[in-house]
């Protein structure tokens, strides 16, 4: 074989040209692969060659050529380099295939933009896995989000334009902004702004269920509670049951979302889809109302639930729920005295003790939990300071978690 003459490259950019020339986009994302195993295929067959130009050099259009001919040197280099730079590499792959997805009109390179889009987010993890350095995921959302303004910026209808694209590219956005070692919502707003579009029938249940996934999980970071619990009941109703382990991943964040309003849920539930024993734990200790044993399991699981992104919004929101099923407790077993729903303080305080194991609580610390949970709704009542009583409201002092008045919607 010539050395100067590489068939498969040729080969390549013949079928690039044709298929960019009749806006085939299927075809250019069939072409254009960025799975390891087709990689390194590829890779082994463009060893000898040392500038892609001269093959690229028939393409009509500029932008185009060198996207294609960066891409070439990607899957010839890539197999052999260290995670990191493979990560560079492929965003520069990525900001010229938004040069040529900005110079194109109507919908024809949605198939291509899954492709590239799904690539980079792969790669940032890798890279940061190799690493431990986010600035690959920083990379990468700063790349999604010119991307979706892009995306968002085509006037045309709908279902013959790019935006056909925008639900996919704005979960990846969403799902990489929650790994930037910036806020969330200096990348993820411009993914928020696709939610308006969420419920048109031109887009798949795929990539509705994944945008809700997503954005449930942003919202719980950003203590939207009950935002992200109606996005993630509906991804989990939607997700079939056959994809058993997205149900499964799905369900780890539902549960910290409906435990944070109040709904725990069923032993069956947990079994069916062999949550991590954590979560039993958890529920148990959360509906006891033993504040000492929640915050227990959640210290030995702190990395888990770490990486789940669920670890400070479970140790500082379920605080004050758990004093109130300590006080609900309490408030059961004193009913049967003579002064009913009126407890002394002295009883609160040993319950509450008991609860955090804080032997050192004191009244005034006690008494101000007991405010708070009046103030929130969680308990219906009064406090009698200087007769160191809580009266409670014999009509439901102790609502549904879900009903109190709280700013949990985004």
């Amino acid at each position: 074989m010539n050395v100067d003459y590489n068939g498969v490259a040729s080969a390549f950019t013949n079928s690039a040209q044709e298929s960019f020339m009749f806006s085939n986009g299927e075809a250019l994302a069939k072409l254009f692969v960025f799975s390891d195993q087709t990689i390194e295929i590829i890779s082994n067959k463009l060893q000898d060659v040392s500038d892609f130009s001269q093959y690229t050099i028939i393409m009509s259009n500029a932008t185009f050529e060198q996207f294609t001919a960066t891409y070439l040197q990607y899957a010839r280099d890539s197999p052999a380099m260290a995670d990191d730079e493979r990560h560079k590499l492929l965003c520069r792959v990525t900001e010229l295939y938004i040069a040529v997805q900005a110079g194109s009109h109507g919908d024809w390179l949605v198939p291509m933009m899954r492709s590239v889009a799904l690539a980079l987010c792969q790669s940032a993890q890798r890279a940061y896995m190799a690493t431990g350095d986010a600035g690959a995921y920083t990379q990468a959302a700063s790349l999604l989000l010119r991307l979706l303004i892009d995306v968002l910026s085509d006037s045309s209808p709908v279902e013959s334009s790019k935006k056909l694209g925008s639900l996919f590219v704005a979960a990846l956005l969403l799902r990489i902004s929650l790994r930037t070692s910036a806020a969330p919502g200096a990348y993820a707003s411009k993914a928020l702004e696709v939610k308006r579009m969420w419920n048109l029938p031109v887009f798949s249940p795929r990539d509705r269920t994944s945008y809700s996934y997503w954005l449930g999980r942003y919202y719980l970071v950003c203590y939207y509670v009950e935002s992200a619990r109606s996005q993630l009941e509906y991804a989990f109703s939607s997700c079939p049951e056959w994809h058993y382990h997205n149900k499964r991943a799905i369900l780890r964040h539902l549960l910290v979302a409906n435990m944070i309003r109040g709904r725990l849920p069923r032993a069956k539930l947990l079994d069916k889809y062999e949550m991590e024993p954590v979560y039993a734990h958890l529920t148990h200790h959360f509906r006891k109302g033993n504040l000492a044993g929640f915050q227990r399991v959640l210290a030995d699981n702190v990395e888990f639930f770490r990486s789940q992104g669920n670890y400070l919004i479970l140790l500082e929101r379920t605080e004050i729920l758990i004093y109130r099923n300590a006080l609900l407790r309490l408030s059961r077993i004193h009913a049967s005295s003579e002064s009913g729903h009126i407890i002394p303080y002295r009883y609160i305080l040993v319950a509450f003790r008991l609860s955090s194991q804080n032997l050192d609580m004191d009244v005034l610390e006690m008494e101000s939990i007991l405010s708070s949970l009046i103030a929130q709704k969680f308990v219906l009542g009064f406090l009698f300071h200087h007769q160191q009583l809580v009266n409670l409201s014999k009509k439901q002092p102790f609502p549904p978690i879900m009903a109190a008045d709280l700013v949990t919607h985004a």
